[in-house]
C-alpha cells in the first residue's frame, strides 16, 4: 500500500501580503532619520522618536539640544524620557515613551550613551523653560516594524467590520500643504508658544540667554485652497467606500479635499463646512463651487472691529454680521433659484453645527463597530464626542499627538482580542501600509498608478489661481434646490454641546476662526 504524500500548506494570499509588508518595514528600519538633538547617534526606522519644535528666530546658541535651522530637534523616545527627567516636568510621566519590547533593538552600548550622557545635561533657564511649554505638543514616532504589526491588525479590523466609518481632522492634509493647528510647529501651538516668550522669558531678567523673537507676517508662505489637491489617505478612503470596506466619513475639515476625492455629500459629514461650499440663506439650495467662496473682506472688517473697536476697511454692502460668531457669512452671490443672498459654510468659533449634517453623523457613529480617527487630537466639541457615541465600537487613531481618548484604542473583547490600534506616524505612510494589505498586487497598482489621471480630474475640478493661463471655472454643481427640514433630534449630548463649536486648547487669539484663503505652512 503505497503511502499517502503529506499535504503542504499553502498560504493564503493574505498570508503573502502580511509577510510581504513585514519585509518592507523591516528594509524600512535600515534608514537613518537624522541624528538624534541629544545624544548625536543615528535615528533608525527601528527607533521610537519624538520631534518637538522652538521658533526659529529663538537665539538657540548657548542651547543643550541640537536644533535644526527650523527649531525642530529629533530625539530618541529614550533621550526624550531622559530629557524630561533632566528639567524636572513635575508631571513628566504622562509624557514618557513606553518602547515598544517588539520592535526595540536598540542595543546596550546605545543604551547606556541615552543613560549616562542625556541625564547628566544641563539646561539653562531659557531652554528649559521652553522645553516644559512645548513638552504637550510633542510629536511621537513609531518604529517602521511597529506601524507594521499595526497596519497588520487594522487591515484585519477593517475586513470584519460591518460598519466601518473614518474620522478625520487637519493631520489627513498637512501633506497637501495646509499646516495643522496642535502640531508641534502648528498654528495655535506657535502663537501660545510666542505669547509665552513675549510674557515670560522676554521679561525675565538675568537669563543667561536671551532669546530673539520677530513677529512673521501673517500672510507670508501661504497656500491657495485652489491649488490643494487630495492626499494619499484623501484618495484610500475613497477606494475603501468604493469597495464598500468603509461606510461613511466625517470630517472636521473645511478644506473641501474629501469631496474633490470624490467622496459624494451622502457619505460625508463636514462638520465644519466647506470652503467650496455655499448655500442660500433662505431656501438652503447647496452650490459646490471651483472656488474659494469666502468673503474675507466683510470678515477682516468685523475681525479688526472687534479687536480695536474701528476698520479702515470698506464693508461691502451685502454683508451681515452674524450674531454667533461676530463675522460675516454673506459670500456676495445670490441663489439662483430664490435670488437671496448666499452665505459660506464654514462654522466658525461660536456657530452651531447644521443640524442635518450632525445628524447623519450621529446615525452613522451610533451603528459603527469599527471608527479609524486619522489626523486629529479630538480636542473641539462638540464633534469629539462621536468617537465615543458607540461604547461597543472599536476606535483606531493614527496621529503623532498624545490625545483623551488613547486608552479607548486598549479595549478588548471578553475574550481579550484588541478591538482597536493606536498608531503615531503619519497618516499617508499608515494608510499605505493598510492599502498594500486590502488590495491585492494588479489592483494596487493599477489605482497607485491612475493618481496622475485623477490629479488632472482634480486640476478640471478647481478654478486655476494663476490667471496668466487663462484657465475658466468649470461649470458649477448645484447639490440641492429644495429647502431642507431643520429637525429636533433625539440626540444623547447634552444640548450645551449642540450649542456651540468650542476647543479645548486654542489660543486667546483665535477665540473666533480667522479665515482666510490663504493659509499658513506650519
Amino acid at each position: 500500500m503505497m503511502s499517502q504524500r503529506p499535504k503542504v500548506a499553502v498560504p493564503k494570499p493574505q498570508d503573502y501580503a502580511e509577510e510581504r509588508l513585514r519585509s518592507t518595514a523591516k528594509k524600512a528600519t535600515e534608514f537613518a532619520q537624522g541624528l538624534c538633538s541629544s545624544c548625536g547617534l543615528d535615528i533608525t526606522g527601528n527607533s521610537q522618536r519624538v520631534e518637538i519644535a522652538i521658533p526659529s528666530s529663538v537665539n538657540r546658541a548657548n542651547f543643550t539640544l541640537k536644533y535644526d535651522s527650523e527649531g525642530v530637534a529629533k530625539l530618541h523616545a529614550e533621550c526624550w524620557t531622559a530629557t524630561l527627567k533632566a528639567i524636572d516636568l513635575r508631571d513628566s510621566r504622562r509624557r514618557l515613551v513606553k518602547t515598544s519590547r517588539k520592535s526595540s533593538s536598540t542595543t546596550s552600548a546605545l543604551q547606556q550613551d541615552i543613560n549616562h550622557g542625556t541625564v547628566q545635561k544641563k539646561f539653562g533657564n531659557t531652554e528649559r523653560s521652553l522645553l516644559k511649554e512645548v513638552a504637550d505638543n510633542a510629536e511621537f514616532y513609531d518604529s517602521m516594524v511597529t506601524v507594521g504589526q499595526e497596519a497588520i491588525r487594522i487591515a484585519r479590523l477593517i475586513k470584519s467590520a460591518k460598519h466601518c466609518i473614518a474620522f478625520t481632522g487637519a493631520g489627513i492634509s498637512t501633506a497637501a500643504g495646509i499646516g495643522d493647528y496642535r502640531g508641534k510647529s502648528g498654528k495655535w501651538t506657535s502663537n501660545d508658544l510666542q505669547t509665552f516668550i513675549n510674557e515670560s522669558v522676554m521679561k525675565e531678567k538675568g537669563h543667561e540667554e536671551t532669546p530673539t523673537t520677530s513677529v512673521q507676517d501673517e500672510e507670508e508662505d501661504g497656500v491657495e485652497y485652489e491649488n490643494l489637491r487630495p492626499t494619499y489617505t484623501h484618495e484610500a478612503l475613497k477606494k475603501l467606500l468604493d469597495l464598500g470596506l468603509l461606510k461613511y466619513v466625517i470630517s472636521q475639515n473645511g478644506d473641501g479635499l474629501h469631496k474633490l476625492s470624490g467622496i459624494p455629500s451622502e457619505s460625508i459629514s463636514e462638520l465644519h463646512g466647506n470652503v467650496f461650499e455655499e448655500k442660500c440663506e433662505k431656501c438652503e439650495a447647496r452650490y459646490l463651487r471651483s472656488f474659494y467662496t469666502c468673503d474675507d473682506i466683510s470678515g477682516e472688517y468685523y475681525e479688526e472691529l472687534e479687536d480695536y473697536g474701528r476698520s479702515d476697511i470698506k464693508l461691502p454692502r451685502y454683508a451681515k454680521r452674524c450674531k454667533q460668531c461676530k463675522t460675516s457669512h454673506r459670500t456676495g452671490r445670490r441663489c439662483e433659484k430664490c435670488r437671496s443672498f448666499l452665505m459660506d459654510t464654514i462654522i466658525n468659533f461660536g456657530d452651531d453645527l447644521e443640524w442635518d449634517i450632525l445628524e447623519k453623523a450621529e446615525e452613522n457613529a451610533e451603528k459603527t463597530d469599527l471608527i479609524i480617527s486619522l489626523g486629529t487630537t479630538m480636542a473641539v466639541t462638540p464633534a469629539n464626542y462621536l468617537i465615543t457615541y458607540n461604547e461597543k465600537a472599536g476606535l483606531v487613531i493614527c496621529n503623532r499627538q498624545k490625545t483623551d481618548f488613547d486608552y479607548l484604542c486598549k479595549r478588548k473583547t471578553r475574550a481579550g482580542v484588541p478591538t482597536g490600534a493606536r498608531v503615531n506616524i503619519d497618516c499617508d505612510i499608515l494608510m499605505k501600509f493598510i492599502m498594500s494589505l486590502l488590495l491585492k498586487d494588479e489592483e494596487l497598482q493599477q489605482w497607485e498608478g491612475d493618481r496622475e489621471q485623477r490629479m488632472k480630474t482634480y486640476d478640471s475640478q478647481r478654478l486655476v489661481t494663476n490667471l496668466s493661463t487663462g484657465s475658466t471655472a468649470p461649470k458649477e454643481k448645484l447639490l440641492t434646490e429644495n429647502k431642507s427640514n431643520k429637525k429636533e433630534i433625539n440626540s444623547k449630548v447634552a444640548a450645551s454641546s449642540h450649542g456651540s463649536v468650542t476647543n479645548k486648547g486654542a489660543s486667546k487669539g483665535d477665540e473666533n476662526l480667522r479665515r482666510s484663503k490663504r493659509l499658513k505652512t506650519m
